[in-house]
């Protein structure tokens, strides 16, 4: 994962990362959403692209649009390390494999950026939705939202969302940017409804096999 996407990594990070990776025990690497500069060195290293995503920036001197005037549904609560692993459930059921994530990968989420907001939200006594987001400098990132298929359509995206949004314009925050399947029509209509403008790039997710070629999978 690059913690910073302005970064362009060359032949040598990457093969120091695979390096590394092989050490500790992995058989397989995959790549977190890469900008077009940053996969070359990775394809050079062996890597293949697995996925696309669209790209989207919500620029914050263009007020954020309000919360609806209707009674919410649920409050947003602060997602904490020890509820990760009931974040990851949701994280499952509402993406389809390999695209979920675990408690381990979450964690790294919430650490990817020097500052991070993570909330959640809880219908009838149990977590149905959460989002973690993050800032570094004056750029944001809305980094994972995910709804329990049991709850959606109650405006639950939509209000962690703006409360990401809302959090960083208060941490001076200039852009923010969200990547999602490019055909995740839900997520994009979302994102478009609170400002967010497609970028004309699209990202990639790469991955790797360290397995010996002559192994049996």
């Amino acid at each position: 994962m690059l913690l910073d996407h302005h970064m362009v990594p060359d032949r040598d990070h990457v093969e120091s990362w695979i390096a590394d990776a092989r050490e500790q025990g992995a058989t397989t690497l995959r790549t977190g959403a890469l900008f077009p500069p940053s996969a070359p060195a990775f394809l050079a290293g062996g890597f293949e692209v697995i996925d696309t995503l669209s790209l989207l920036e919500l620029d914050l001197h263009v007020p954020v649009p309000a919360r609806t005037n209707e009674q919410p549904v649920a409050r947003l609560r602060r997602l904490r390390a020890s509820q990760l692993d009931d974040a990851a459930i949701i994280d499952r059921s509402a993406f389809p494999a390999p695209w979920a994530n675990n408690t381990t990968a979450l964690h790294d989420i919430v650490t990817a950026t020097p500052r991070h907001r993570s909330r959640c939200v809880h219908h009838n006594g149990q977590m149905v939705a959460f989002s973690i987001s993050g800032r570094a400098s004056t750029w944001g990132y809305l980094q994972r939202l995910a709804v329990d298929p049991s709850a959606r359509r109650l405006g639950l995206a939509r209000l962690l969302v703006v409360d990401a949004l809302d959090w960083m314009t208060r941490r001076n925050v200039e852009r923010v940017l969200v990547n999602t399947a490019v055909d995740n029509t839900a997520a994009l209509a979302l994102y478009r409804s609170l400002g967010f403008v497609e970028r004309p790039e699209r990202l990639t997710i790469l991955e790797r096999s360290l397995r010996p070629s002559w192994c049996e999978p």
